[in-house]
């Protein structure tokens, strides 16, 4: 009592129960709390002293730290929410283990797309499609055909020229685009720029594996110039 008067004992207390008493919230003392070190110390480990040198290697090998993965991922040219989506996903040794010449917001897109594909198999599609083997939008459609192998640039892109994905050449592609604007005049002139949409999906169709950010470049040209 002479303490409590002072200050809150550090202890562990007991509501007091009584058969057929009231329950007034009765209590008494158990223990004391415990302080920073254990009250109880492990019996059956022995204790053990570190060397200065052994200590210094477990701190030199401890786990990242989230900050430091953060940090570590501001070196990529990526935006805020691809950085985040991939420290959400604890995707980013794979995709540091394996960005190297790669575009880095091209590897963080696939990546994210196709999270539980092997990064390998992500980053020889995606090295294929810089080398002009295959479109941008074929990508993921590969990725899901390949899940499971782990074939090289080179297979992909054979791979790719075998099932229609392999871009069509910038001269075929600019001839298509030409013979549907033709065929599509009069709608052209009527909306303007406003027939880039519709007629996208029209040579996207047309020119089955095609890249489509080709196609909207070669489109607006060929729009523009019908149309002046």
């Amino acid at each position: 009592a002479r303490l409590a008067w002072h200050r809150i004992p550090q202890e562990v207390r007991n509501v007091v129960i009584k058969k057929g008493g009231p329950e007034d919230g009765t209590t008494s003392p158990m223990r004391p709390l415990p302080g920073g070190a254990r009250m109880y110390p492990e019996t059956d480990i022995p204790s053990f002293s570190l060397t200065g040198e052994e200590w210094q290697e477990i701190v030199d090998n401890l786990p990242m730290s989230d900050d430091d993965r953060k940090t570590r991922m501001q070196q990529f040219d990526i935006s805020q929410d691809q950085a985040s989506q991939i420290l959400a996903r604890q995707l980013d040794d794979a995709y540091i283990d394996h960005i190297s010449d790669l575009p880095h917001k091209g590897l963080a897109t696939l990546i994210l797309e196709n999270d539980t594909a092997n990064p390998q198999l992500l980053a020889n599609v995606l090295r294929a499609k810089e080398s002009g083997h295959l479109s941008r939008e074929s990508m993921n459609e590969i990725v899901t055909a390949l899940l499971g192998s782990n074939p090289t640039p080179e297979e992909i892109a054979a791979y790719a020229e075998n099932n229609g994905y392999k871009p069509a050449d910038v001269a075929d592609l600019a001839s298509i685009v030409e013979s549907i604007i033709a065929e599509r005049i009069d709608f052209v002139k009527e909306r303007g720029m406003g027939a880039m949409g519709p007629l996208m999906g029209v040579v996207m169709q047309a020119a089955a594996g095609a890249d489509g950010k080709q196609v909207s470049a070669l489109l607006r040209e060929a729009i523009q110039k019908a149309i002046e």
